[in-house]
């Protein structure tokens, strides 16, 4: 009996180490997180291990055997998660990467159905910041990326795919990738691509200007973005130049300029030439003539919002670049794998060599100024030298400390500076005096942007902006000093709430609160004259936005208000805003737009004179009195084509600006010392024809307008407006083969209004003062206006991350003399009993070429 129980006790102590032998093998094939095996570690051998949390927070391996030594352990564990294990002292033990864990790759992304390379497209690393952007060709690069990662490539108007590193390590040829346009869902769909390469519209109605994917356009050397602007259909600058745009015939302060949603009130260089934001760093632009949301105020015509890169580049990435103007460099700097900074900077090198390019914008910026027309009524010799600067720098830093957050630090200053000395010698003496004229802006903005979740979305922004225009006119026979300036500070705060409550659907809300003083001074010393003017406005604003598109009717409808109070005035304005667009099949589409929108600041010319004559326009801020509050409506209609590469569409539009003042428009007939106010309307069609090929895109776009003025108080009331554009026509090609583009065309409008004076008797005397008579204001009109541009681009590889672009352009190959403005004055060297009549001619760029260098490393 006891030899049995004997027995039986065996059986099951052996049945025991059976069942633990067992869970033990099945403990030792299950896969566990790594944090629980090296806590087991660091217990059985007293060790401490050291490592960054996102080196080891997802890897799981199966457990060791932990009956041999700890070196054999960590062999073990080093074979299985290609992590390297070292001995800092007998102690603690660091674990980071093995080398052999990282992998080079490239790949070219491809349109799945036309076959046409994606440029523009985001790669992102999944768990990390690093990013980077396919170029031209589709191509894209990224260096030292885990082996065992994955990367998500996301392209407008395409389905988001993502891919493990190990399919596309970096091999020659470099991998194909198809992405598949996105047919289920409406929302961001490119509708058409316009133009040039990267031009293109969405479904909401925003036009979307891709700075680092855009194609060439005639005239170019670099991707001036309010160059880019002005090749599209509606959008004219009447004086060629990238500081006076008119849209739908408004006054180029009518527009809302941002840049990284900061008000700018000065875009240019050169008194308006050259664009004051580097386009190296600029990345897209969101335009809107019409439809604009309900998140932007301060605008009764069109809409620039400029975005800068927000790339986390996995090393430094930049260039340099060389035109025949100006000199200048940018970086994109990773700090770590948080923190990244961007800037920029570029410099006129005029000063030290003047270029053709040079010697033709200078002419023709300060033409008919103080700066061209010496006056000498002296016996002796008047001689005058100038020295003319700008440059700009910007600084962008942005900081990711976790995957939901992201904080942004914007810093940009634009300068043009003129210095101006006049000389006058006789036999006995020599004096010199100095006149000075400096535009200055700086701007800089935080902001935070957090995702709370897949469907929430917040972001709050502080920013601050100041412009400031000094004068300083020195006479150099009477010894007055006339000096004025021209003061701008704003400051504001947003908050803005994005919720995605369904695919189809979203619901986005914001406050703002803007604070903005504006100043005016004029001083001069014989006599002795000082004038000093300056307002402060505060504004709150509070609007609402909702995106629905319907897949079954294939619709997308924006819809939002915006409440704007202002206090001082004790005012509320309510701005409805509507975008709805209609796909009815087999290319052809409908889109409808709405808006009504005010604004506070508008810009004012008192003297034609003033500023050196340079830079007559100064900033005004609304006072409800002589200045009031300017408010438009407009309703458009649009129907479109697009199919097989074919592009065709037309749009009409109605639009009527109120409260306007005639001192804003800048009059130089009669009217131009006549304060009142009045509106505008102006009512007209678009249409744009575009074909596509692989290489080649040729386009044709026309634009008729019919825009008038309605001063009651005025004989006549209503007249033509000044930017009364009635017929303009824009033809031009594209062609593009592996690192060879080229790119023509022409632009041609018919003459803007002129006002001229009566037939007879056309000086009188006013109050001892010889004044001319005019007839009906803008009754006449200058010759038509015709130009042609070139340009040429080639791109070739200096090494394997380094590539250079060459740029050739011209404009106005023909060199054709356009006048652009006729004004006319009183000769003033005449006795009074002979008084002539002066007509005066402003006149377009000649033929103007330019060269530009880039040199791009990343």
């Amino acid at each position: 009996m006891g030899q049995n129980r004997g027995r039986y006790f065996q059986y099951i102590i052996t049945l025991i180490l059976f069942l633990y032998g067992s869970q033990q093998a099945n403990a030792q094939n299950t896969e566990a997180p790594l944090l629980t095996i090296l806590d087991q570690i660091e217990e059985l051998y007293d060790v401490k291990f050291s490592y960054a949390n996102e080196v080891i927070e997802n890897t799981r391996s199966t457990p060791p055997d932990y009956t041999q030594k700890l070196s054999g352990i960590l062999d073990e564990l080093s074979k299985k998660t290609s992590l390297t294990f070292k001995f800092i002292d007998e102690r603690y033990i660091a674990i980071s990467l093995s080398q052999d864990a990282f992998i080079d790759l490239c790949a070219i992304l491809i349109d799945g159905e036309t076959q046409f390379p994606l440029a523009g497209a985001t790669i992102e690393v999944i768990g990390t910041n690093q990013t980077t952007i396919s170029n031209a060709e589709g191509l894209f690069l990224l260096k030292n990326i885990q082996a065992d990662a994955q990367i998500e490539i996301r392209f407008i108007g395409f389905e988001s795919r993502i891919v493990n590193v190990q399919e596309i390590q970096e091999t020659n040829p470099c991998v194909q990738i198809n992405l598949n346009p996105n047919i289920s869902i409406l929302r961001d769909v490119v509708l058409e691509s316009i133009f040039a390469k990267g031009i293109n519209k969405t479904n909401d109605g925003t036009l979307k200007l891709d700075v680092s994917t855009f194609g060439n356009l005639p005239g170019l050397t670099e991707p001036d973005v309010l160059q880019m602007i002005q090749a599209l259909p509606g959008v004219n600058s009447v004086d060629e130049t990238i500081s006076n745009i008119n849209i739908r015939g408004g006054t180029t302060d009518e527009n809302l300029i941002l840049w990284d949603g900061i008000r700018m009130y000065q875009n240019g260089h050169f008194f308006g030439m050259i664009s004051g934001f580097n386009p190296y760093l600029t990345e897209n632009v969101s335009f809107y003539k019409n439809g604009t949301p309900a998140r932007y105020g301060e605008s009764v015509s069109g809409l620039i919002s400029m975005h800068s890169s927000e790339e986390f580049p996995d090393k430094i990435k930049g260039g340099f670049q060389l035109n025949m103007i100006n000199a200048g460099a940018f970086a994109k700097i990773p700090v770590n794998e948080k923190l990244v900074i961007h800037t920029s900077g570029r410099r006129t090198f005029t000063d030290l060599f003047e270029t053709p390019a040079f010697k033709q914008y200078f002419d023709k910026v300060f033409q008919d100024t103080e700066i061209t027309n010496l006056q000498n009524n002296q016996q002796g010799t008047l001689s005058s030298e100038d020295e003319f600067t700008f440059y700009d720098f910007s600084l962008k830093a942005i900081y990711a400390p976790s995957k939901k957050d992201r904080f942004k630090l914007n810093f940009l200053n634009i300068d043009n500076s003129l210095d101006f000395t006049k000389s006058f010698a006789t036999e006995n003496s020599q004096t010199s005096e100095t006149s000075e004229l400096d535009q200055n802006s700086i701007a800089g903005g935080l902001s935070w942007n957090r995702n709370w979740n897949e469907k929430i979305n917040t972001e709050v922004l502080l920013y601050g902006t100041y412009y400031l225009l000094d004068a300083s006119n020195l006479d150099i026979f009477s010894n007055q000093k006339f000096e004025q300036s021209n003061e701008v500070l704003e400051t504001g705060a947003q908050f803005d709430f994005n919720w995605q409550i369904k695919d189809n659907y979203r619901f986005t809300t914001g406050y703002q609160f803007t604070e903005t003083g504006i100043s005016n001074k004029q001083e001069v010393n014989i006599p002795l004259v000082r004038n000093f003017v300056k307002e402060v406005l505060l504004k709150h604003a509070l609007y609402v936005s909702n995106f629905l598109e319907l897949p079954k009717t294939k619709t997308s409808i924006r819809a939002g208000l915006r409440g704007n109070y202002f206090q001082k005035f004790n005012t509320m304005l309510i701005e409805p805003r509507v975008n709805i667009h209609q796909k009815l099949g087999n290319g052809f589409a409908l889109e409808v737009a709405f808006e009504q929108k005010s604004q506070t600041v508008t810009q004012r010319i008192d003297f034609q004179s003033d500023f050196l004559g340079v830079e007559k326009r100064r900033w005004v801020l609304a006072n409800d009195k002589d200045v009031p509050i300017v408010n438009s409506t407009q309703f458009s209609f649009n129907i479109q084509y697009q199919k097989r590469n074919w592009l065709i569409q037309a749009e009409a539009y109605s639009k009527k600006v109120n409260d306007i003042t005639s001192a804003n428009q800048g009059f130089q007939n009669q009217l131009q010392f006549v304060r009142t106010t009045g509106n505008y309307e102006t009512q007209g069609v678009e249409f744009v024809v575009n074909k596509k090929t692989k290489n080649w895109s040729s386009w044709l776009s026309y634009t008729f307008a019919k825009s008038d003025y309605t001063f009651d108080s005025l004989d006549p009331s209503t007249f033509p407006h000044n930017f009364d554009i009635r017929h303009q026509v824009n033809l031009a090609t594209s062609y593009s083969m592996n690192q060879f583009k080229i790119a023509s065309g022409i632009n041609w409008y018919t003459g803007r209004p002129v006002s001229v004076p009566v037939s007879r008797d056309a000086i009188e005397i006013v109050n001892s003062q010889p004044v001319i008579r005019f007839d009906d204001p803008n009754t006449k009109r200058n010759d038509d206006y015709f130009r042609a541009d070139v340009s040429v681009e080639y791109e070739f590889n200096i090494s394997q991350n380094t590539f250079a672009k060459i740029n050739a352009a011209v404009l106005n190959v023909t060199n054709r003399k356009n006048v652009l403005n006729t004004y006319f004055t009183i000769d003033s060297n005449n006795e009074s009993e002979n008084l002539q009549i002066n007509q005066v001619e402003q006149v377009s760029l000649g033929l103007t070429p330019n060269v530009s260098l880039q040199i791009l490393f990343n």
